[in-house]
């Protein structure tokens, strides 16, 4: 049996999940965290997708990326507009751990960044 799974692009507004990174940047800061600029990847370019810095060049955004470095550990966590997020994390010696979580909503996206922020 094959599972198909039908990609809907305005399942997450990507812009409101920016916002919630933004929020959270000063107190990473102040935890020591650094945040690297959020990159996007636009549903409208061929594969492979190039990543872009400045929201402004994407058309479509497919999937908002960010990488946190914290004195614990690293983080790196990739939403996709389609419902899902990619986490991975290394902390200390510990074997790095990948993630694989479905956000039914942006406001379930805020959550996640503090539990991994929490472990850098």
């Amino acid at each position: 049996m094959q599972v198909e799974r039908r990609i809907d692009l305005d399942n997450l507004d990507l812009d409101q999940a920016a916002l919630l990174v933004d929020q959270r940047r000063r107190r990473w800061s102040a935890a020591g965290i650094t945040v690297a600029r959020i990159t996007w990847m636009d549903a409208h370019d061929g594969w492979p997708r190039p990543l872009y810095e400045n929201r402004r060049l994407v058309r479509r955004p497919m999937s908002l990326g960010l990488e946190l470095d914290g004195t614990g550990g690293s983080a790196w966590i990739v939403l996709y507009a389609g419902g899902w997020a990619d986490v991975d994390l290394m902390v200390g010696d510990a074997d790095p751990v990948a993630e694989y979580v479905e956000p039914a909503t942006v406001a379930e996206f805020g959550p996640l960044l503090d539990r991994v922020s929490d472990r850098l």
